[in-house]
């Protein structure tokens, strides 16, 4: 006969999520759900009206965990829909910001998986290997953005200011130290990833996470609105893709690119830059591991690239004609996050549209818990990382037209 089975919470990452799984008598998942049931907030409402450079600060609260990338998609949806060309030192100084956000953190969400892989003797070194590298990510958002969390000096037309001599310097020897950490953390991690068993010795199903859906990365490190084609998504309610028991409680949208649904993360970014082919849950996890890498050695290429001296922001009008949209595109900690923006002749935004790393992956995570037991699903949302506030921008509405649960969002 088979069941659903409820998980709810899921745990272990940002914001408050649900599997809602059908299985088979055996448990194996025949028909896999997983939504957002955290409340909306409205940020792309209240926005319209507003001025421009109000958005960035805005959206940067979306999350306090991966705010650099909304900032930074915000900042380029308003320039390309203003025709707004910010300087070689300020893009460059944009990136590393961007590169600080995630160089922290990859290494949090490896935190947060510690009790499902990392032996009990293993975990005290462990987690200060992560500390440390979490440290310097944060100080370089904190150092260049100004603040390590809503860093107030990503601005339209480029950054704020630029970094001292010295401030650059403490950053590249920074780096430095987290390359070594970042390494010897992909040859404790890679391993264990590879054997395909939890620390408590269960041994995880090989085809875990499996899917034949795509994948979205429009840059290894930062992000380019060349790479995708924002005519070919659309985003559907939940009602045309959830049962209806199941859509009454959903709280995101559901984005497709020419239909399908798509991946968005370090193994899109991997399979589509660095030919990587590995699939399933722990693909993901080993991908993240070898981000480390990557990041903080493009890191410390900007720092050589860097002209300290060199003008960091346009002083060309944030002015549009309200009705072009431009897009803004960072690939974030969990992939590919897009905002777009519409700025009227006086300066004020009078459209606005996020579509977050998250949102792209939390249909596709539903369907990725298919065809193993219901016991292993929430390895599969540990897995993307989920940040879920930053996707929660829609209102659940029932069949009659209701806003569902009023009390949760007055």
């Amino acid at each position: 006969m088979g069941k659903t089975v409820e998980i709810n919470p899921t745990t272990r990452h940002e914001g408050h999520t649900k599997l809602v799984l059908k299985v088979d008598d055996d448990g194996i998942v025949e028909k896999g759900n997983y939504l957002s049931v955290t409340p909306v907030r409205g940020f792309e409402k209240f926005l319209v009206g507003k001025v421009a450079e109000f958005a960035p600060i805005a959206v940067s609260r979306f999350c306090g965990i991966c705010p650099i990338a909304h900032a930074t998609s915000s900042v380029e949806a308003i320039e390309d829909a203003c025709g707004i060309t910010p300087p070689k030192d300020g893009l460059l100084l944009r990136e590393l910001t961007g590169l600080g956000n995630k160089m922290h953190s990859h290494p949090l969400h490896e935190f947060l998986i510690a009790p499902d892989f990392i032996p009990e003797a293993d975990r005290v070194e462990y987690i200060k290997r992560i500390q440390e590298m979490r440290k310097t990510g944060q100080f370089i958002v904190d150092t260049i953005g100004g603040e390590a969390i809503h860093a107030p000096n990503i601005k339209v037309g480029g950054m704020l200011k630029n970094i001292t001599e010295n401030a650059a310097s403490k950053i590249y020897y920074k780096c430095r130290e987290y390359e070594k950490l970042a390494k010897e953390h992909v040859e404790y991690l890679i391993p264990i990833f590879e054997s395909n068993m939890l620390a408590d010795g269960t041994e995880i199903p090989e085809k875990l996470g499996y899917h034949d859906f795509g994948y979205i990365a429009t840059d290894a490190t930062y992000g380019n609105r060349e790479n995708i084609d924002q005519s070919k998504v659309v985003e559907y309610t939940p009602y045309d893709v959830y049962e209806k028991d199941v859509a009454v409680q959903a709280c995101t949208t559901i984005p497709r690119y020419n239909g399908r649904l798509m991946e968005v993360g370090p193994r899109a970014r991997f399979a589509k830059f660095h030919d990587f082919k590995n699939k399933g849950a722990m693909a993901i996890h080993i991908a993240r591991a070898y981000e480390n890498v990557v990041h903080v050695k493009r890191a410390m290429e900007i720092i050589d690239e860097l002209d300290v001296n060199g003008k960091t922001r346009s002083n060309e009008p944030i002015l549009g004609d309200g009705e072009k949209i431009g897009l803004g595109v960072h690939e974030a900690a969990r992939g590919h996050n897009t905002h777009q923006a519409a700025i009227d002749a006086k300066g004020r935004i009078t459209y606005y549209n996020a579509i977050v790393a998250t949102t792209w992956n939390i249909p596709l995570i539903g369907k990725a818990t298919e065809g193993t037991h219901y016991k292993f699903a929430e390895h599969v949302v540990r897995a993307y990382d989920p940040c879920v506030s930053c996707a929660t921008h829609v209102i659940a509405m029932d069949y009659d037209n209701k806003i569902v649960d009023k009390k949760i969002i007055q």
